[in-house]
C-alpha cells in the first residue's frame, strides 16, 4: 500500500493474469496505486468495506452462481453502498442488451477486455483526472452512441430479470433453485425463461445455451 498515493483503487476480476495485467498498466501511472485485487464480487464487496477508495475496476461477470454479487447485481450494490466512488467495468461480454443497462446504471466508464492496457490507462485518467465517463472506442461503436454526446443506444429486448435467469440457467443451475436464489416463484422464473427465449427468438435450450456462449453470459 502506498500511504501517498493520490488515487486508491480496487480491482475484481476472476482471472489472475488479468488482474495482474490491469495493475501494473495503471501502477505505472503517477498519482495511482491498485492497492487491492479481489477474485470475485464477494470479495470485493468485503474488501471495500476497509478503508477509502477513490476508484473501483471490476470485470461484469466473474461468477454466475451468487447472482446476488455478480453482474448487474454487483453494479447496483456498489453504487448503493459506495455512490461517491466511480467504477469503471471492463468486460469480454457480446451483448448489448446487457451493455445497454450497463451504460445506463451510473459506472463511470467501460471498457473491453480485448482493447490494450492504454486503454485502461486512459479510461482511469479521464475518470479521475478530467472527471470525465469514458467508454472505449469499441463500446461505443457497440452501443451505437457516443458516450460523450447524451444519445442513446436501442433499447434492449430482454429485461433484467431475464437476463438474470438466462445467466443463471445457461450456468447449469435448475430452474427451481434458480427460483429459490432469486426468490421468485418456479412458475415465474419458468415464465421469464420462456419469454426471454421467444424475444431472442430461439426454440430449444441448445440454442439458449449457444446464444449465451457467443454472447459472453456462459
Amino acid at each position: 500500500m502506498n500511504a501517498t498515493c493520490d488515487v486508491r483503487i480496487a480491482i475484481a476480476d476472476d482471472h489472475p493474469v488479468i488482474r495482474h495485467a490491469v495493475a501494473n498498466a495503471l501502477g505505472t501511472l503517477p498519482g495511482f496505486a491498485v492497492v487491492t485485487a479481489a477474485r470475485s464480487g464477494h470479495e470485493l464487496l468485503n474488501t471495500l468495506g476497509e478503508g477509502a477508495w477513490d476508484l473501483i475496476i471490476t470485470d461484469l461477470s466473474m461468477d454466475s452462481t451468487q447472482s446476488e454479487t455478480d453482474g448487474l447485481n454487483l453494479i447496483a450494490r456498489l453504487r448503493r453502498h459506495h455512490p461517491s466512488v466511480p467504477i469503471l467495468v471492463f468486460t469480454m461480454l457480446n451483448n448489448d442488451d446487457v451493455l445497454y443497462r450497463l451504460s445506463r446504471a451510473g459506472v463511470a466508464g467501460i471498457v473491453d477486455k480485448c482493447e490494450g492496457v492504454e486503454e485502461f490507462q486512459t479510461a482511469a485518467q479521464e475518470i479521475m483526472r478530467n472527471h470525465r465517463p469514458y467508454y472505449s472506442e469499441r463500446i461505443r461503436n457497440r452501443l451505437g452512441h457516443s458516450a460523450r454526446d447524451g444519445s442513446e443506444p436501442h433499447k434492449p429486448g430482454l429485461t433484467k430479470k431475464e437476463l438474470e435467469v438466462v445467466r443463471q440457467f445457461v450456468a447449469g443451475i435448475a430452474l427451481t433453485d434458480i427460483a429459490r436464489q432469486l426468490h421468485r416463484s418456479i412458475s415465474t422464473v419458468a415464465t421469464q425463461k420462456t419469454t426471454a427465449m421467444k424475444k431472442l427468438r430461439l426454440r430449444t435450450n441448445a440454442e439458449l445455451v449457444k446464444y449465451a456462449q457467443d454472447n459472453g453470459l456462459a
